[in-house]
Order: C-alpha cells, then sequence, then structure tokens
C-alpha cells in the first residue's frame, strides 16, 4: 500500500511546484505589462500626436509650432517632417507654388488624406465646390476621423445650397472633434434655415468662444430682443479681454465673415477681434437708447483701432446691412447711427 502511494505523491507535490513557478513567472510577466501600461509615451510620440490632431482639427498654426518644436529635439523625425510639410502647404494656398508643390505630391500618393484635403480647400477657395466635393469624399475615406474634412465637405454642400447634408457632415466634424468652429457652421445652416431656437442651442455649446456669442446676438437682433443682444456681446467683450481664455487654440483662429460669395473678410488679431465687438454692443446700445453707453463703447474702438483698415470699414457697415436686412424696422434708427458714428 505504502509503495503505491509513494510515486503519486511525489508527482502530486512536483505538479505543486511546476504550478508554484508558472504562476510566479506569469506573474512577473502581467506585472512587466502592467508596468509598461503605465509608462507614458515618449515626447516625441506624444507631440506628434498632438501635432496630428491639430492638422485633423484645421489648426494649422498650432500644428505648425508643434511639429517645428519637435524637428529642434529630433531633426530626422520623418513624421514631424511631414506633418510640418502640409502646414506649408496650407499656408502656400492661392500661391502659384502651392499647385507646383502639390500636384507631385498627389501623384506620388493619391490616396494621402491630408493631400486631398488641401486640393479640396484649394477648390473651395475657388468657388469651384462641384470640384471640391470628390476630394474631401477621398480624405474622410482615408482618414475617417479628419474632422477638418467633414467640415470642408459641408461648407461645399451648403454653398451649392444641400443644407441637409451639410448638417450632417458638419455634426460629423463635432462627433470628431466638437470644437467651436464647428458647431459655429453648424449654428449658421440653422440661421439660413431660420431655426433660430436650434442656432442658440448649438452656439451656447460653445464656452468661452466670443465668436459664437457675438452671432447668438445677431440672432437676437433679428428677434428684436435687444437686452439678449447686448447681454452676449458684454460676455464677448468679457472672454476677449481675458488673456487665459483667448490663449486657447480656437481662440486664436481667424474670425472669418461672409461679405459676399466672392469677398470674406477674416480678423486675426485680438484688437480687430475686440474692436468689432465693442462695435456690435454699440449697436445694441443705440436701439436701446443708451447713448452714453454708444459712446464709450465707440471710444475703446477707436483706440483699439486707430487706423482703420479699409476691410474693416467695410465689414463694419456690412453688419448694419445684414441687420437691415434682417429686420427692416431698424432701417431708420440704423440710417442715423450710420450718419452719427460710420
Amino acid at each position: 500500500m505504502n509503495s503505491s502511494t509513494k510515486p503519486t505523491s511525489s508527482i502530486s507535490q512536483i505538479s505543486i511546484i511546476f504550478i508554484i513557478i508558472v504562476a510566479i513567472i506569469a506573474g512577473g510577466w502581467g506585472l512587466s505589462i502592467y508596468e509598461a501600461s503605465k509608462t507614458p509615451q515618449s515626447d516625441d510620440k506624444e507631440s506628434i500626436v498632438e501635432g496630428e490632431n491639430a492638422l485633423n482639427n484645421g489648426h494649422y498654426r498650432e500644428a505648425k509650432r508643434i511639429f517645428e518644436e519637435e524637428l529642434r529635439i529630433n531633426p530626422q523625425n520623418q513624421q514631424a517632417i511631414w506633418g510640418l510639410k502640409i502646414t506649408h502647404l496650407k499656408e502656400m494656398m492661392g500661391q502659384a507654388e502651392f499647385k507646383e508643390t502639390i500636384e507631385p505630391l498627389y501623384e506620388k500618393d493619391p490616396n494621402n488624406a491630408s493631400i486631398n484635403l488641401l486640393l479640396g480647400e484649394s477648390h473651395l477657395r475657388t468657388k469651384q465646390f462641384d470640384k471640391s466635393i470628390p476630394y474631401f469624399e477621398k480624405a474622410i475615406l482615408e482618414n475617417p476621423r479628419l474632422a477638418e474634412a467633414h467640415n470642408d465637405l459641408a461648407i461645399a454642400y451648403m454653398h451649392i445650397g444641400d443644407y441637409e447634408t451639410a448638417k450632417i457632415e458638419f455634426l460629423n466634424a463635432i462627433d470628431n472633434s466638437p470644437t467651436p468652429k464647428y458647431r459655429n457652421n453648424l449654428g449658421a445652416i440653422y440661421i439660413k434655415q431660420q431655426k433660430f431656437e436650434e442656432a442658440i442651442k448649438e452656439l451656447g455649446k460653445n464656452k468661452e468662444y466670443p465668436f459664437s456669442a457675438l452671432e447668438s446676438a445677431k440672432i437676437y437682433w433679428r428677434l428684436e430682443y435687444l437686452s439678449q443682444a447686448s447681454t452676449y456681446q458684454s460676455q464677448a467683450i468679457e472672454w476677449l479681454n481675458d488673456k487665459a481664455i483667448m490663449a486657447k487654440t480656437e481662440n486664436q483662429e481667424p474670425w472669418l465673415f461672409e461679405i459676399t460669395p466672392d469677398n470674406p473678410i477674416e480678423l486675426y488679431s485680438p484688437e480687430e477681434k475686440k474692436s468689432y465687438a465693442y462695435f456690435c454692443r454699440s449697436i445694441s446700445l443705440y436701439l436701446e437708447g443708451d447713448k452714453m453707453g454708444v459712446e464709450n463703447d465707440l471710444k475703446k474702438l477707436a483706440e483699439l483701432t486707430p487706423t482703420r483698415s479699409s476691410n474693416f470699414a467695410l465689414l463694419l457697415s456690412n453688419t448694419l446691412d445684414k441687420l437691415v436686412a434682417a429686420n427692416p424696422n431698424y432701417s431708420d434708427e440704423v440710417a442715423v447711427y450710420r450718419k452719427l458714428y460710420l
């Protein structure tokens, strides 16, 4: 009996020891994986991800800054070199060098999402909307997360009058990157469709983004809710005067105003943006009968832009034109405002 149980006992002991060894090895392997997962990515990988995200969201200036910084540290980083090349192409758009530079790149890699996006934008810039659409669709096919391509595709559809498809693409852009610019553009579609409640709701999601506050105020102008308009304009001015808020990437981007389909005006500098906000509030205050408030805001405007560019003056005049077109009840008062202050 004893002789028959000894081998079994030995085998059991060996099995237990084997299991313990395996457990120790597995535990050590699992621990190494856990520790590796806790280890942050190297700085160069993090910067490349940040730069690519900036490109996906159309923040070319921010992408350029990130890639330039990476190349100062790692001059041979090919992803950074390529990313910087894309930002340079964006800067060249509209110049003869753009076509000369991008065509060989497209021939070499016709499926590159960024190249297709830029080619689409070049056609969008020249109002060739039908030609731009296939490039944006190709960019999205290659990179479905390319929010800027969804946004640009929406703009193309908006210009050809297909507002429903434009809304879908703006929503796709927002799903990929809920940035203020894309929400602003969706709000613009709602305004065109006179869906003002939806527009105000969408614009209201943009916190600490002065441009959206000013656009919301224009809706209240249209609806003759002047106190609400001036409240939104005051909020915009407060944000514009907050350096921390204005240092955000989205607030470094220009404000685009379409004066006519062929004549957009962009405001880049903080001074121009503040000036425009004070101008808009002065209109609300004038319509409310607050003449002292008007003079104070126009004084601020003059201090910020002592010499107005012709484009800025055109923007101010166009803002009044659109106010009267949206609400003819203001035509007489706006005419007096022009005579007194423009």
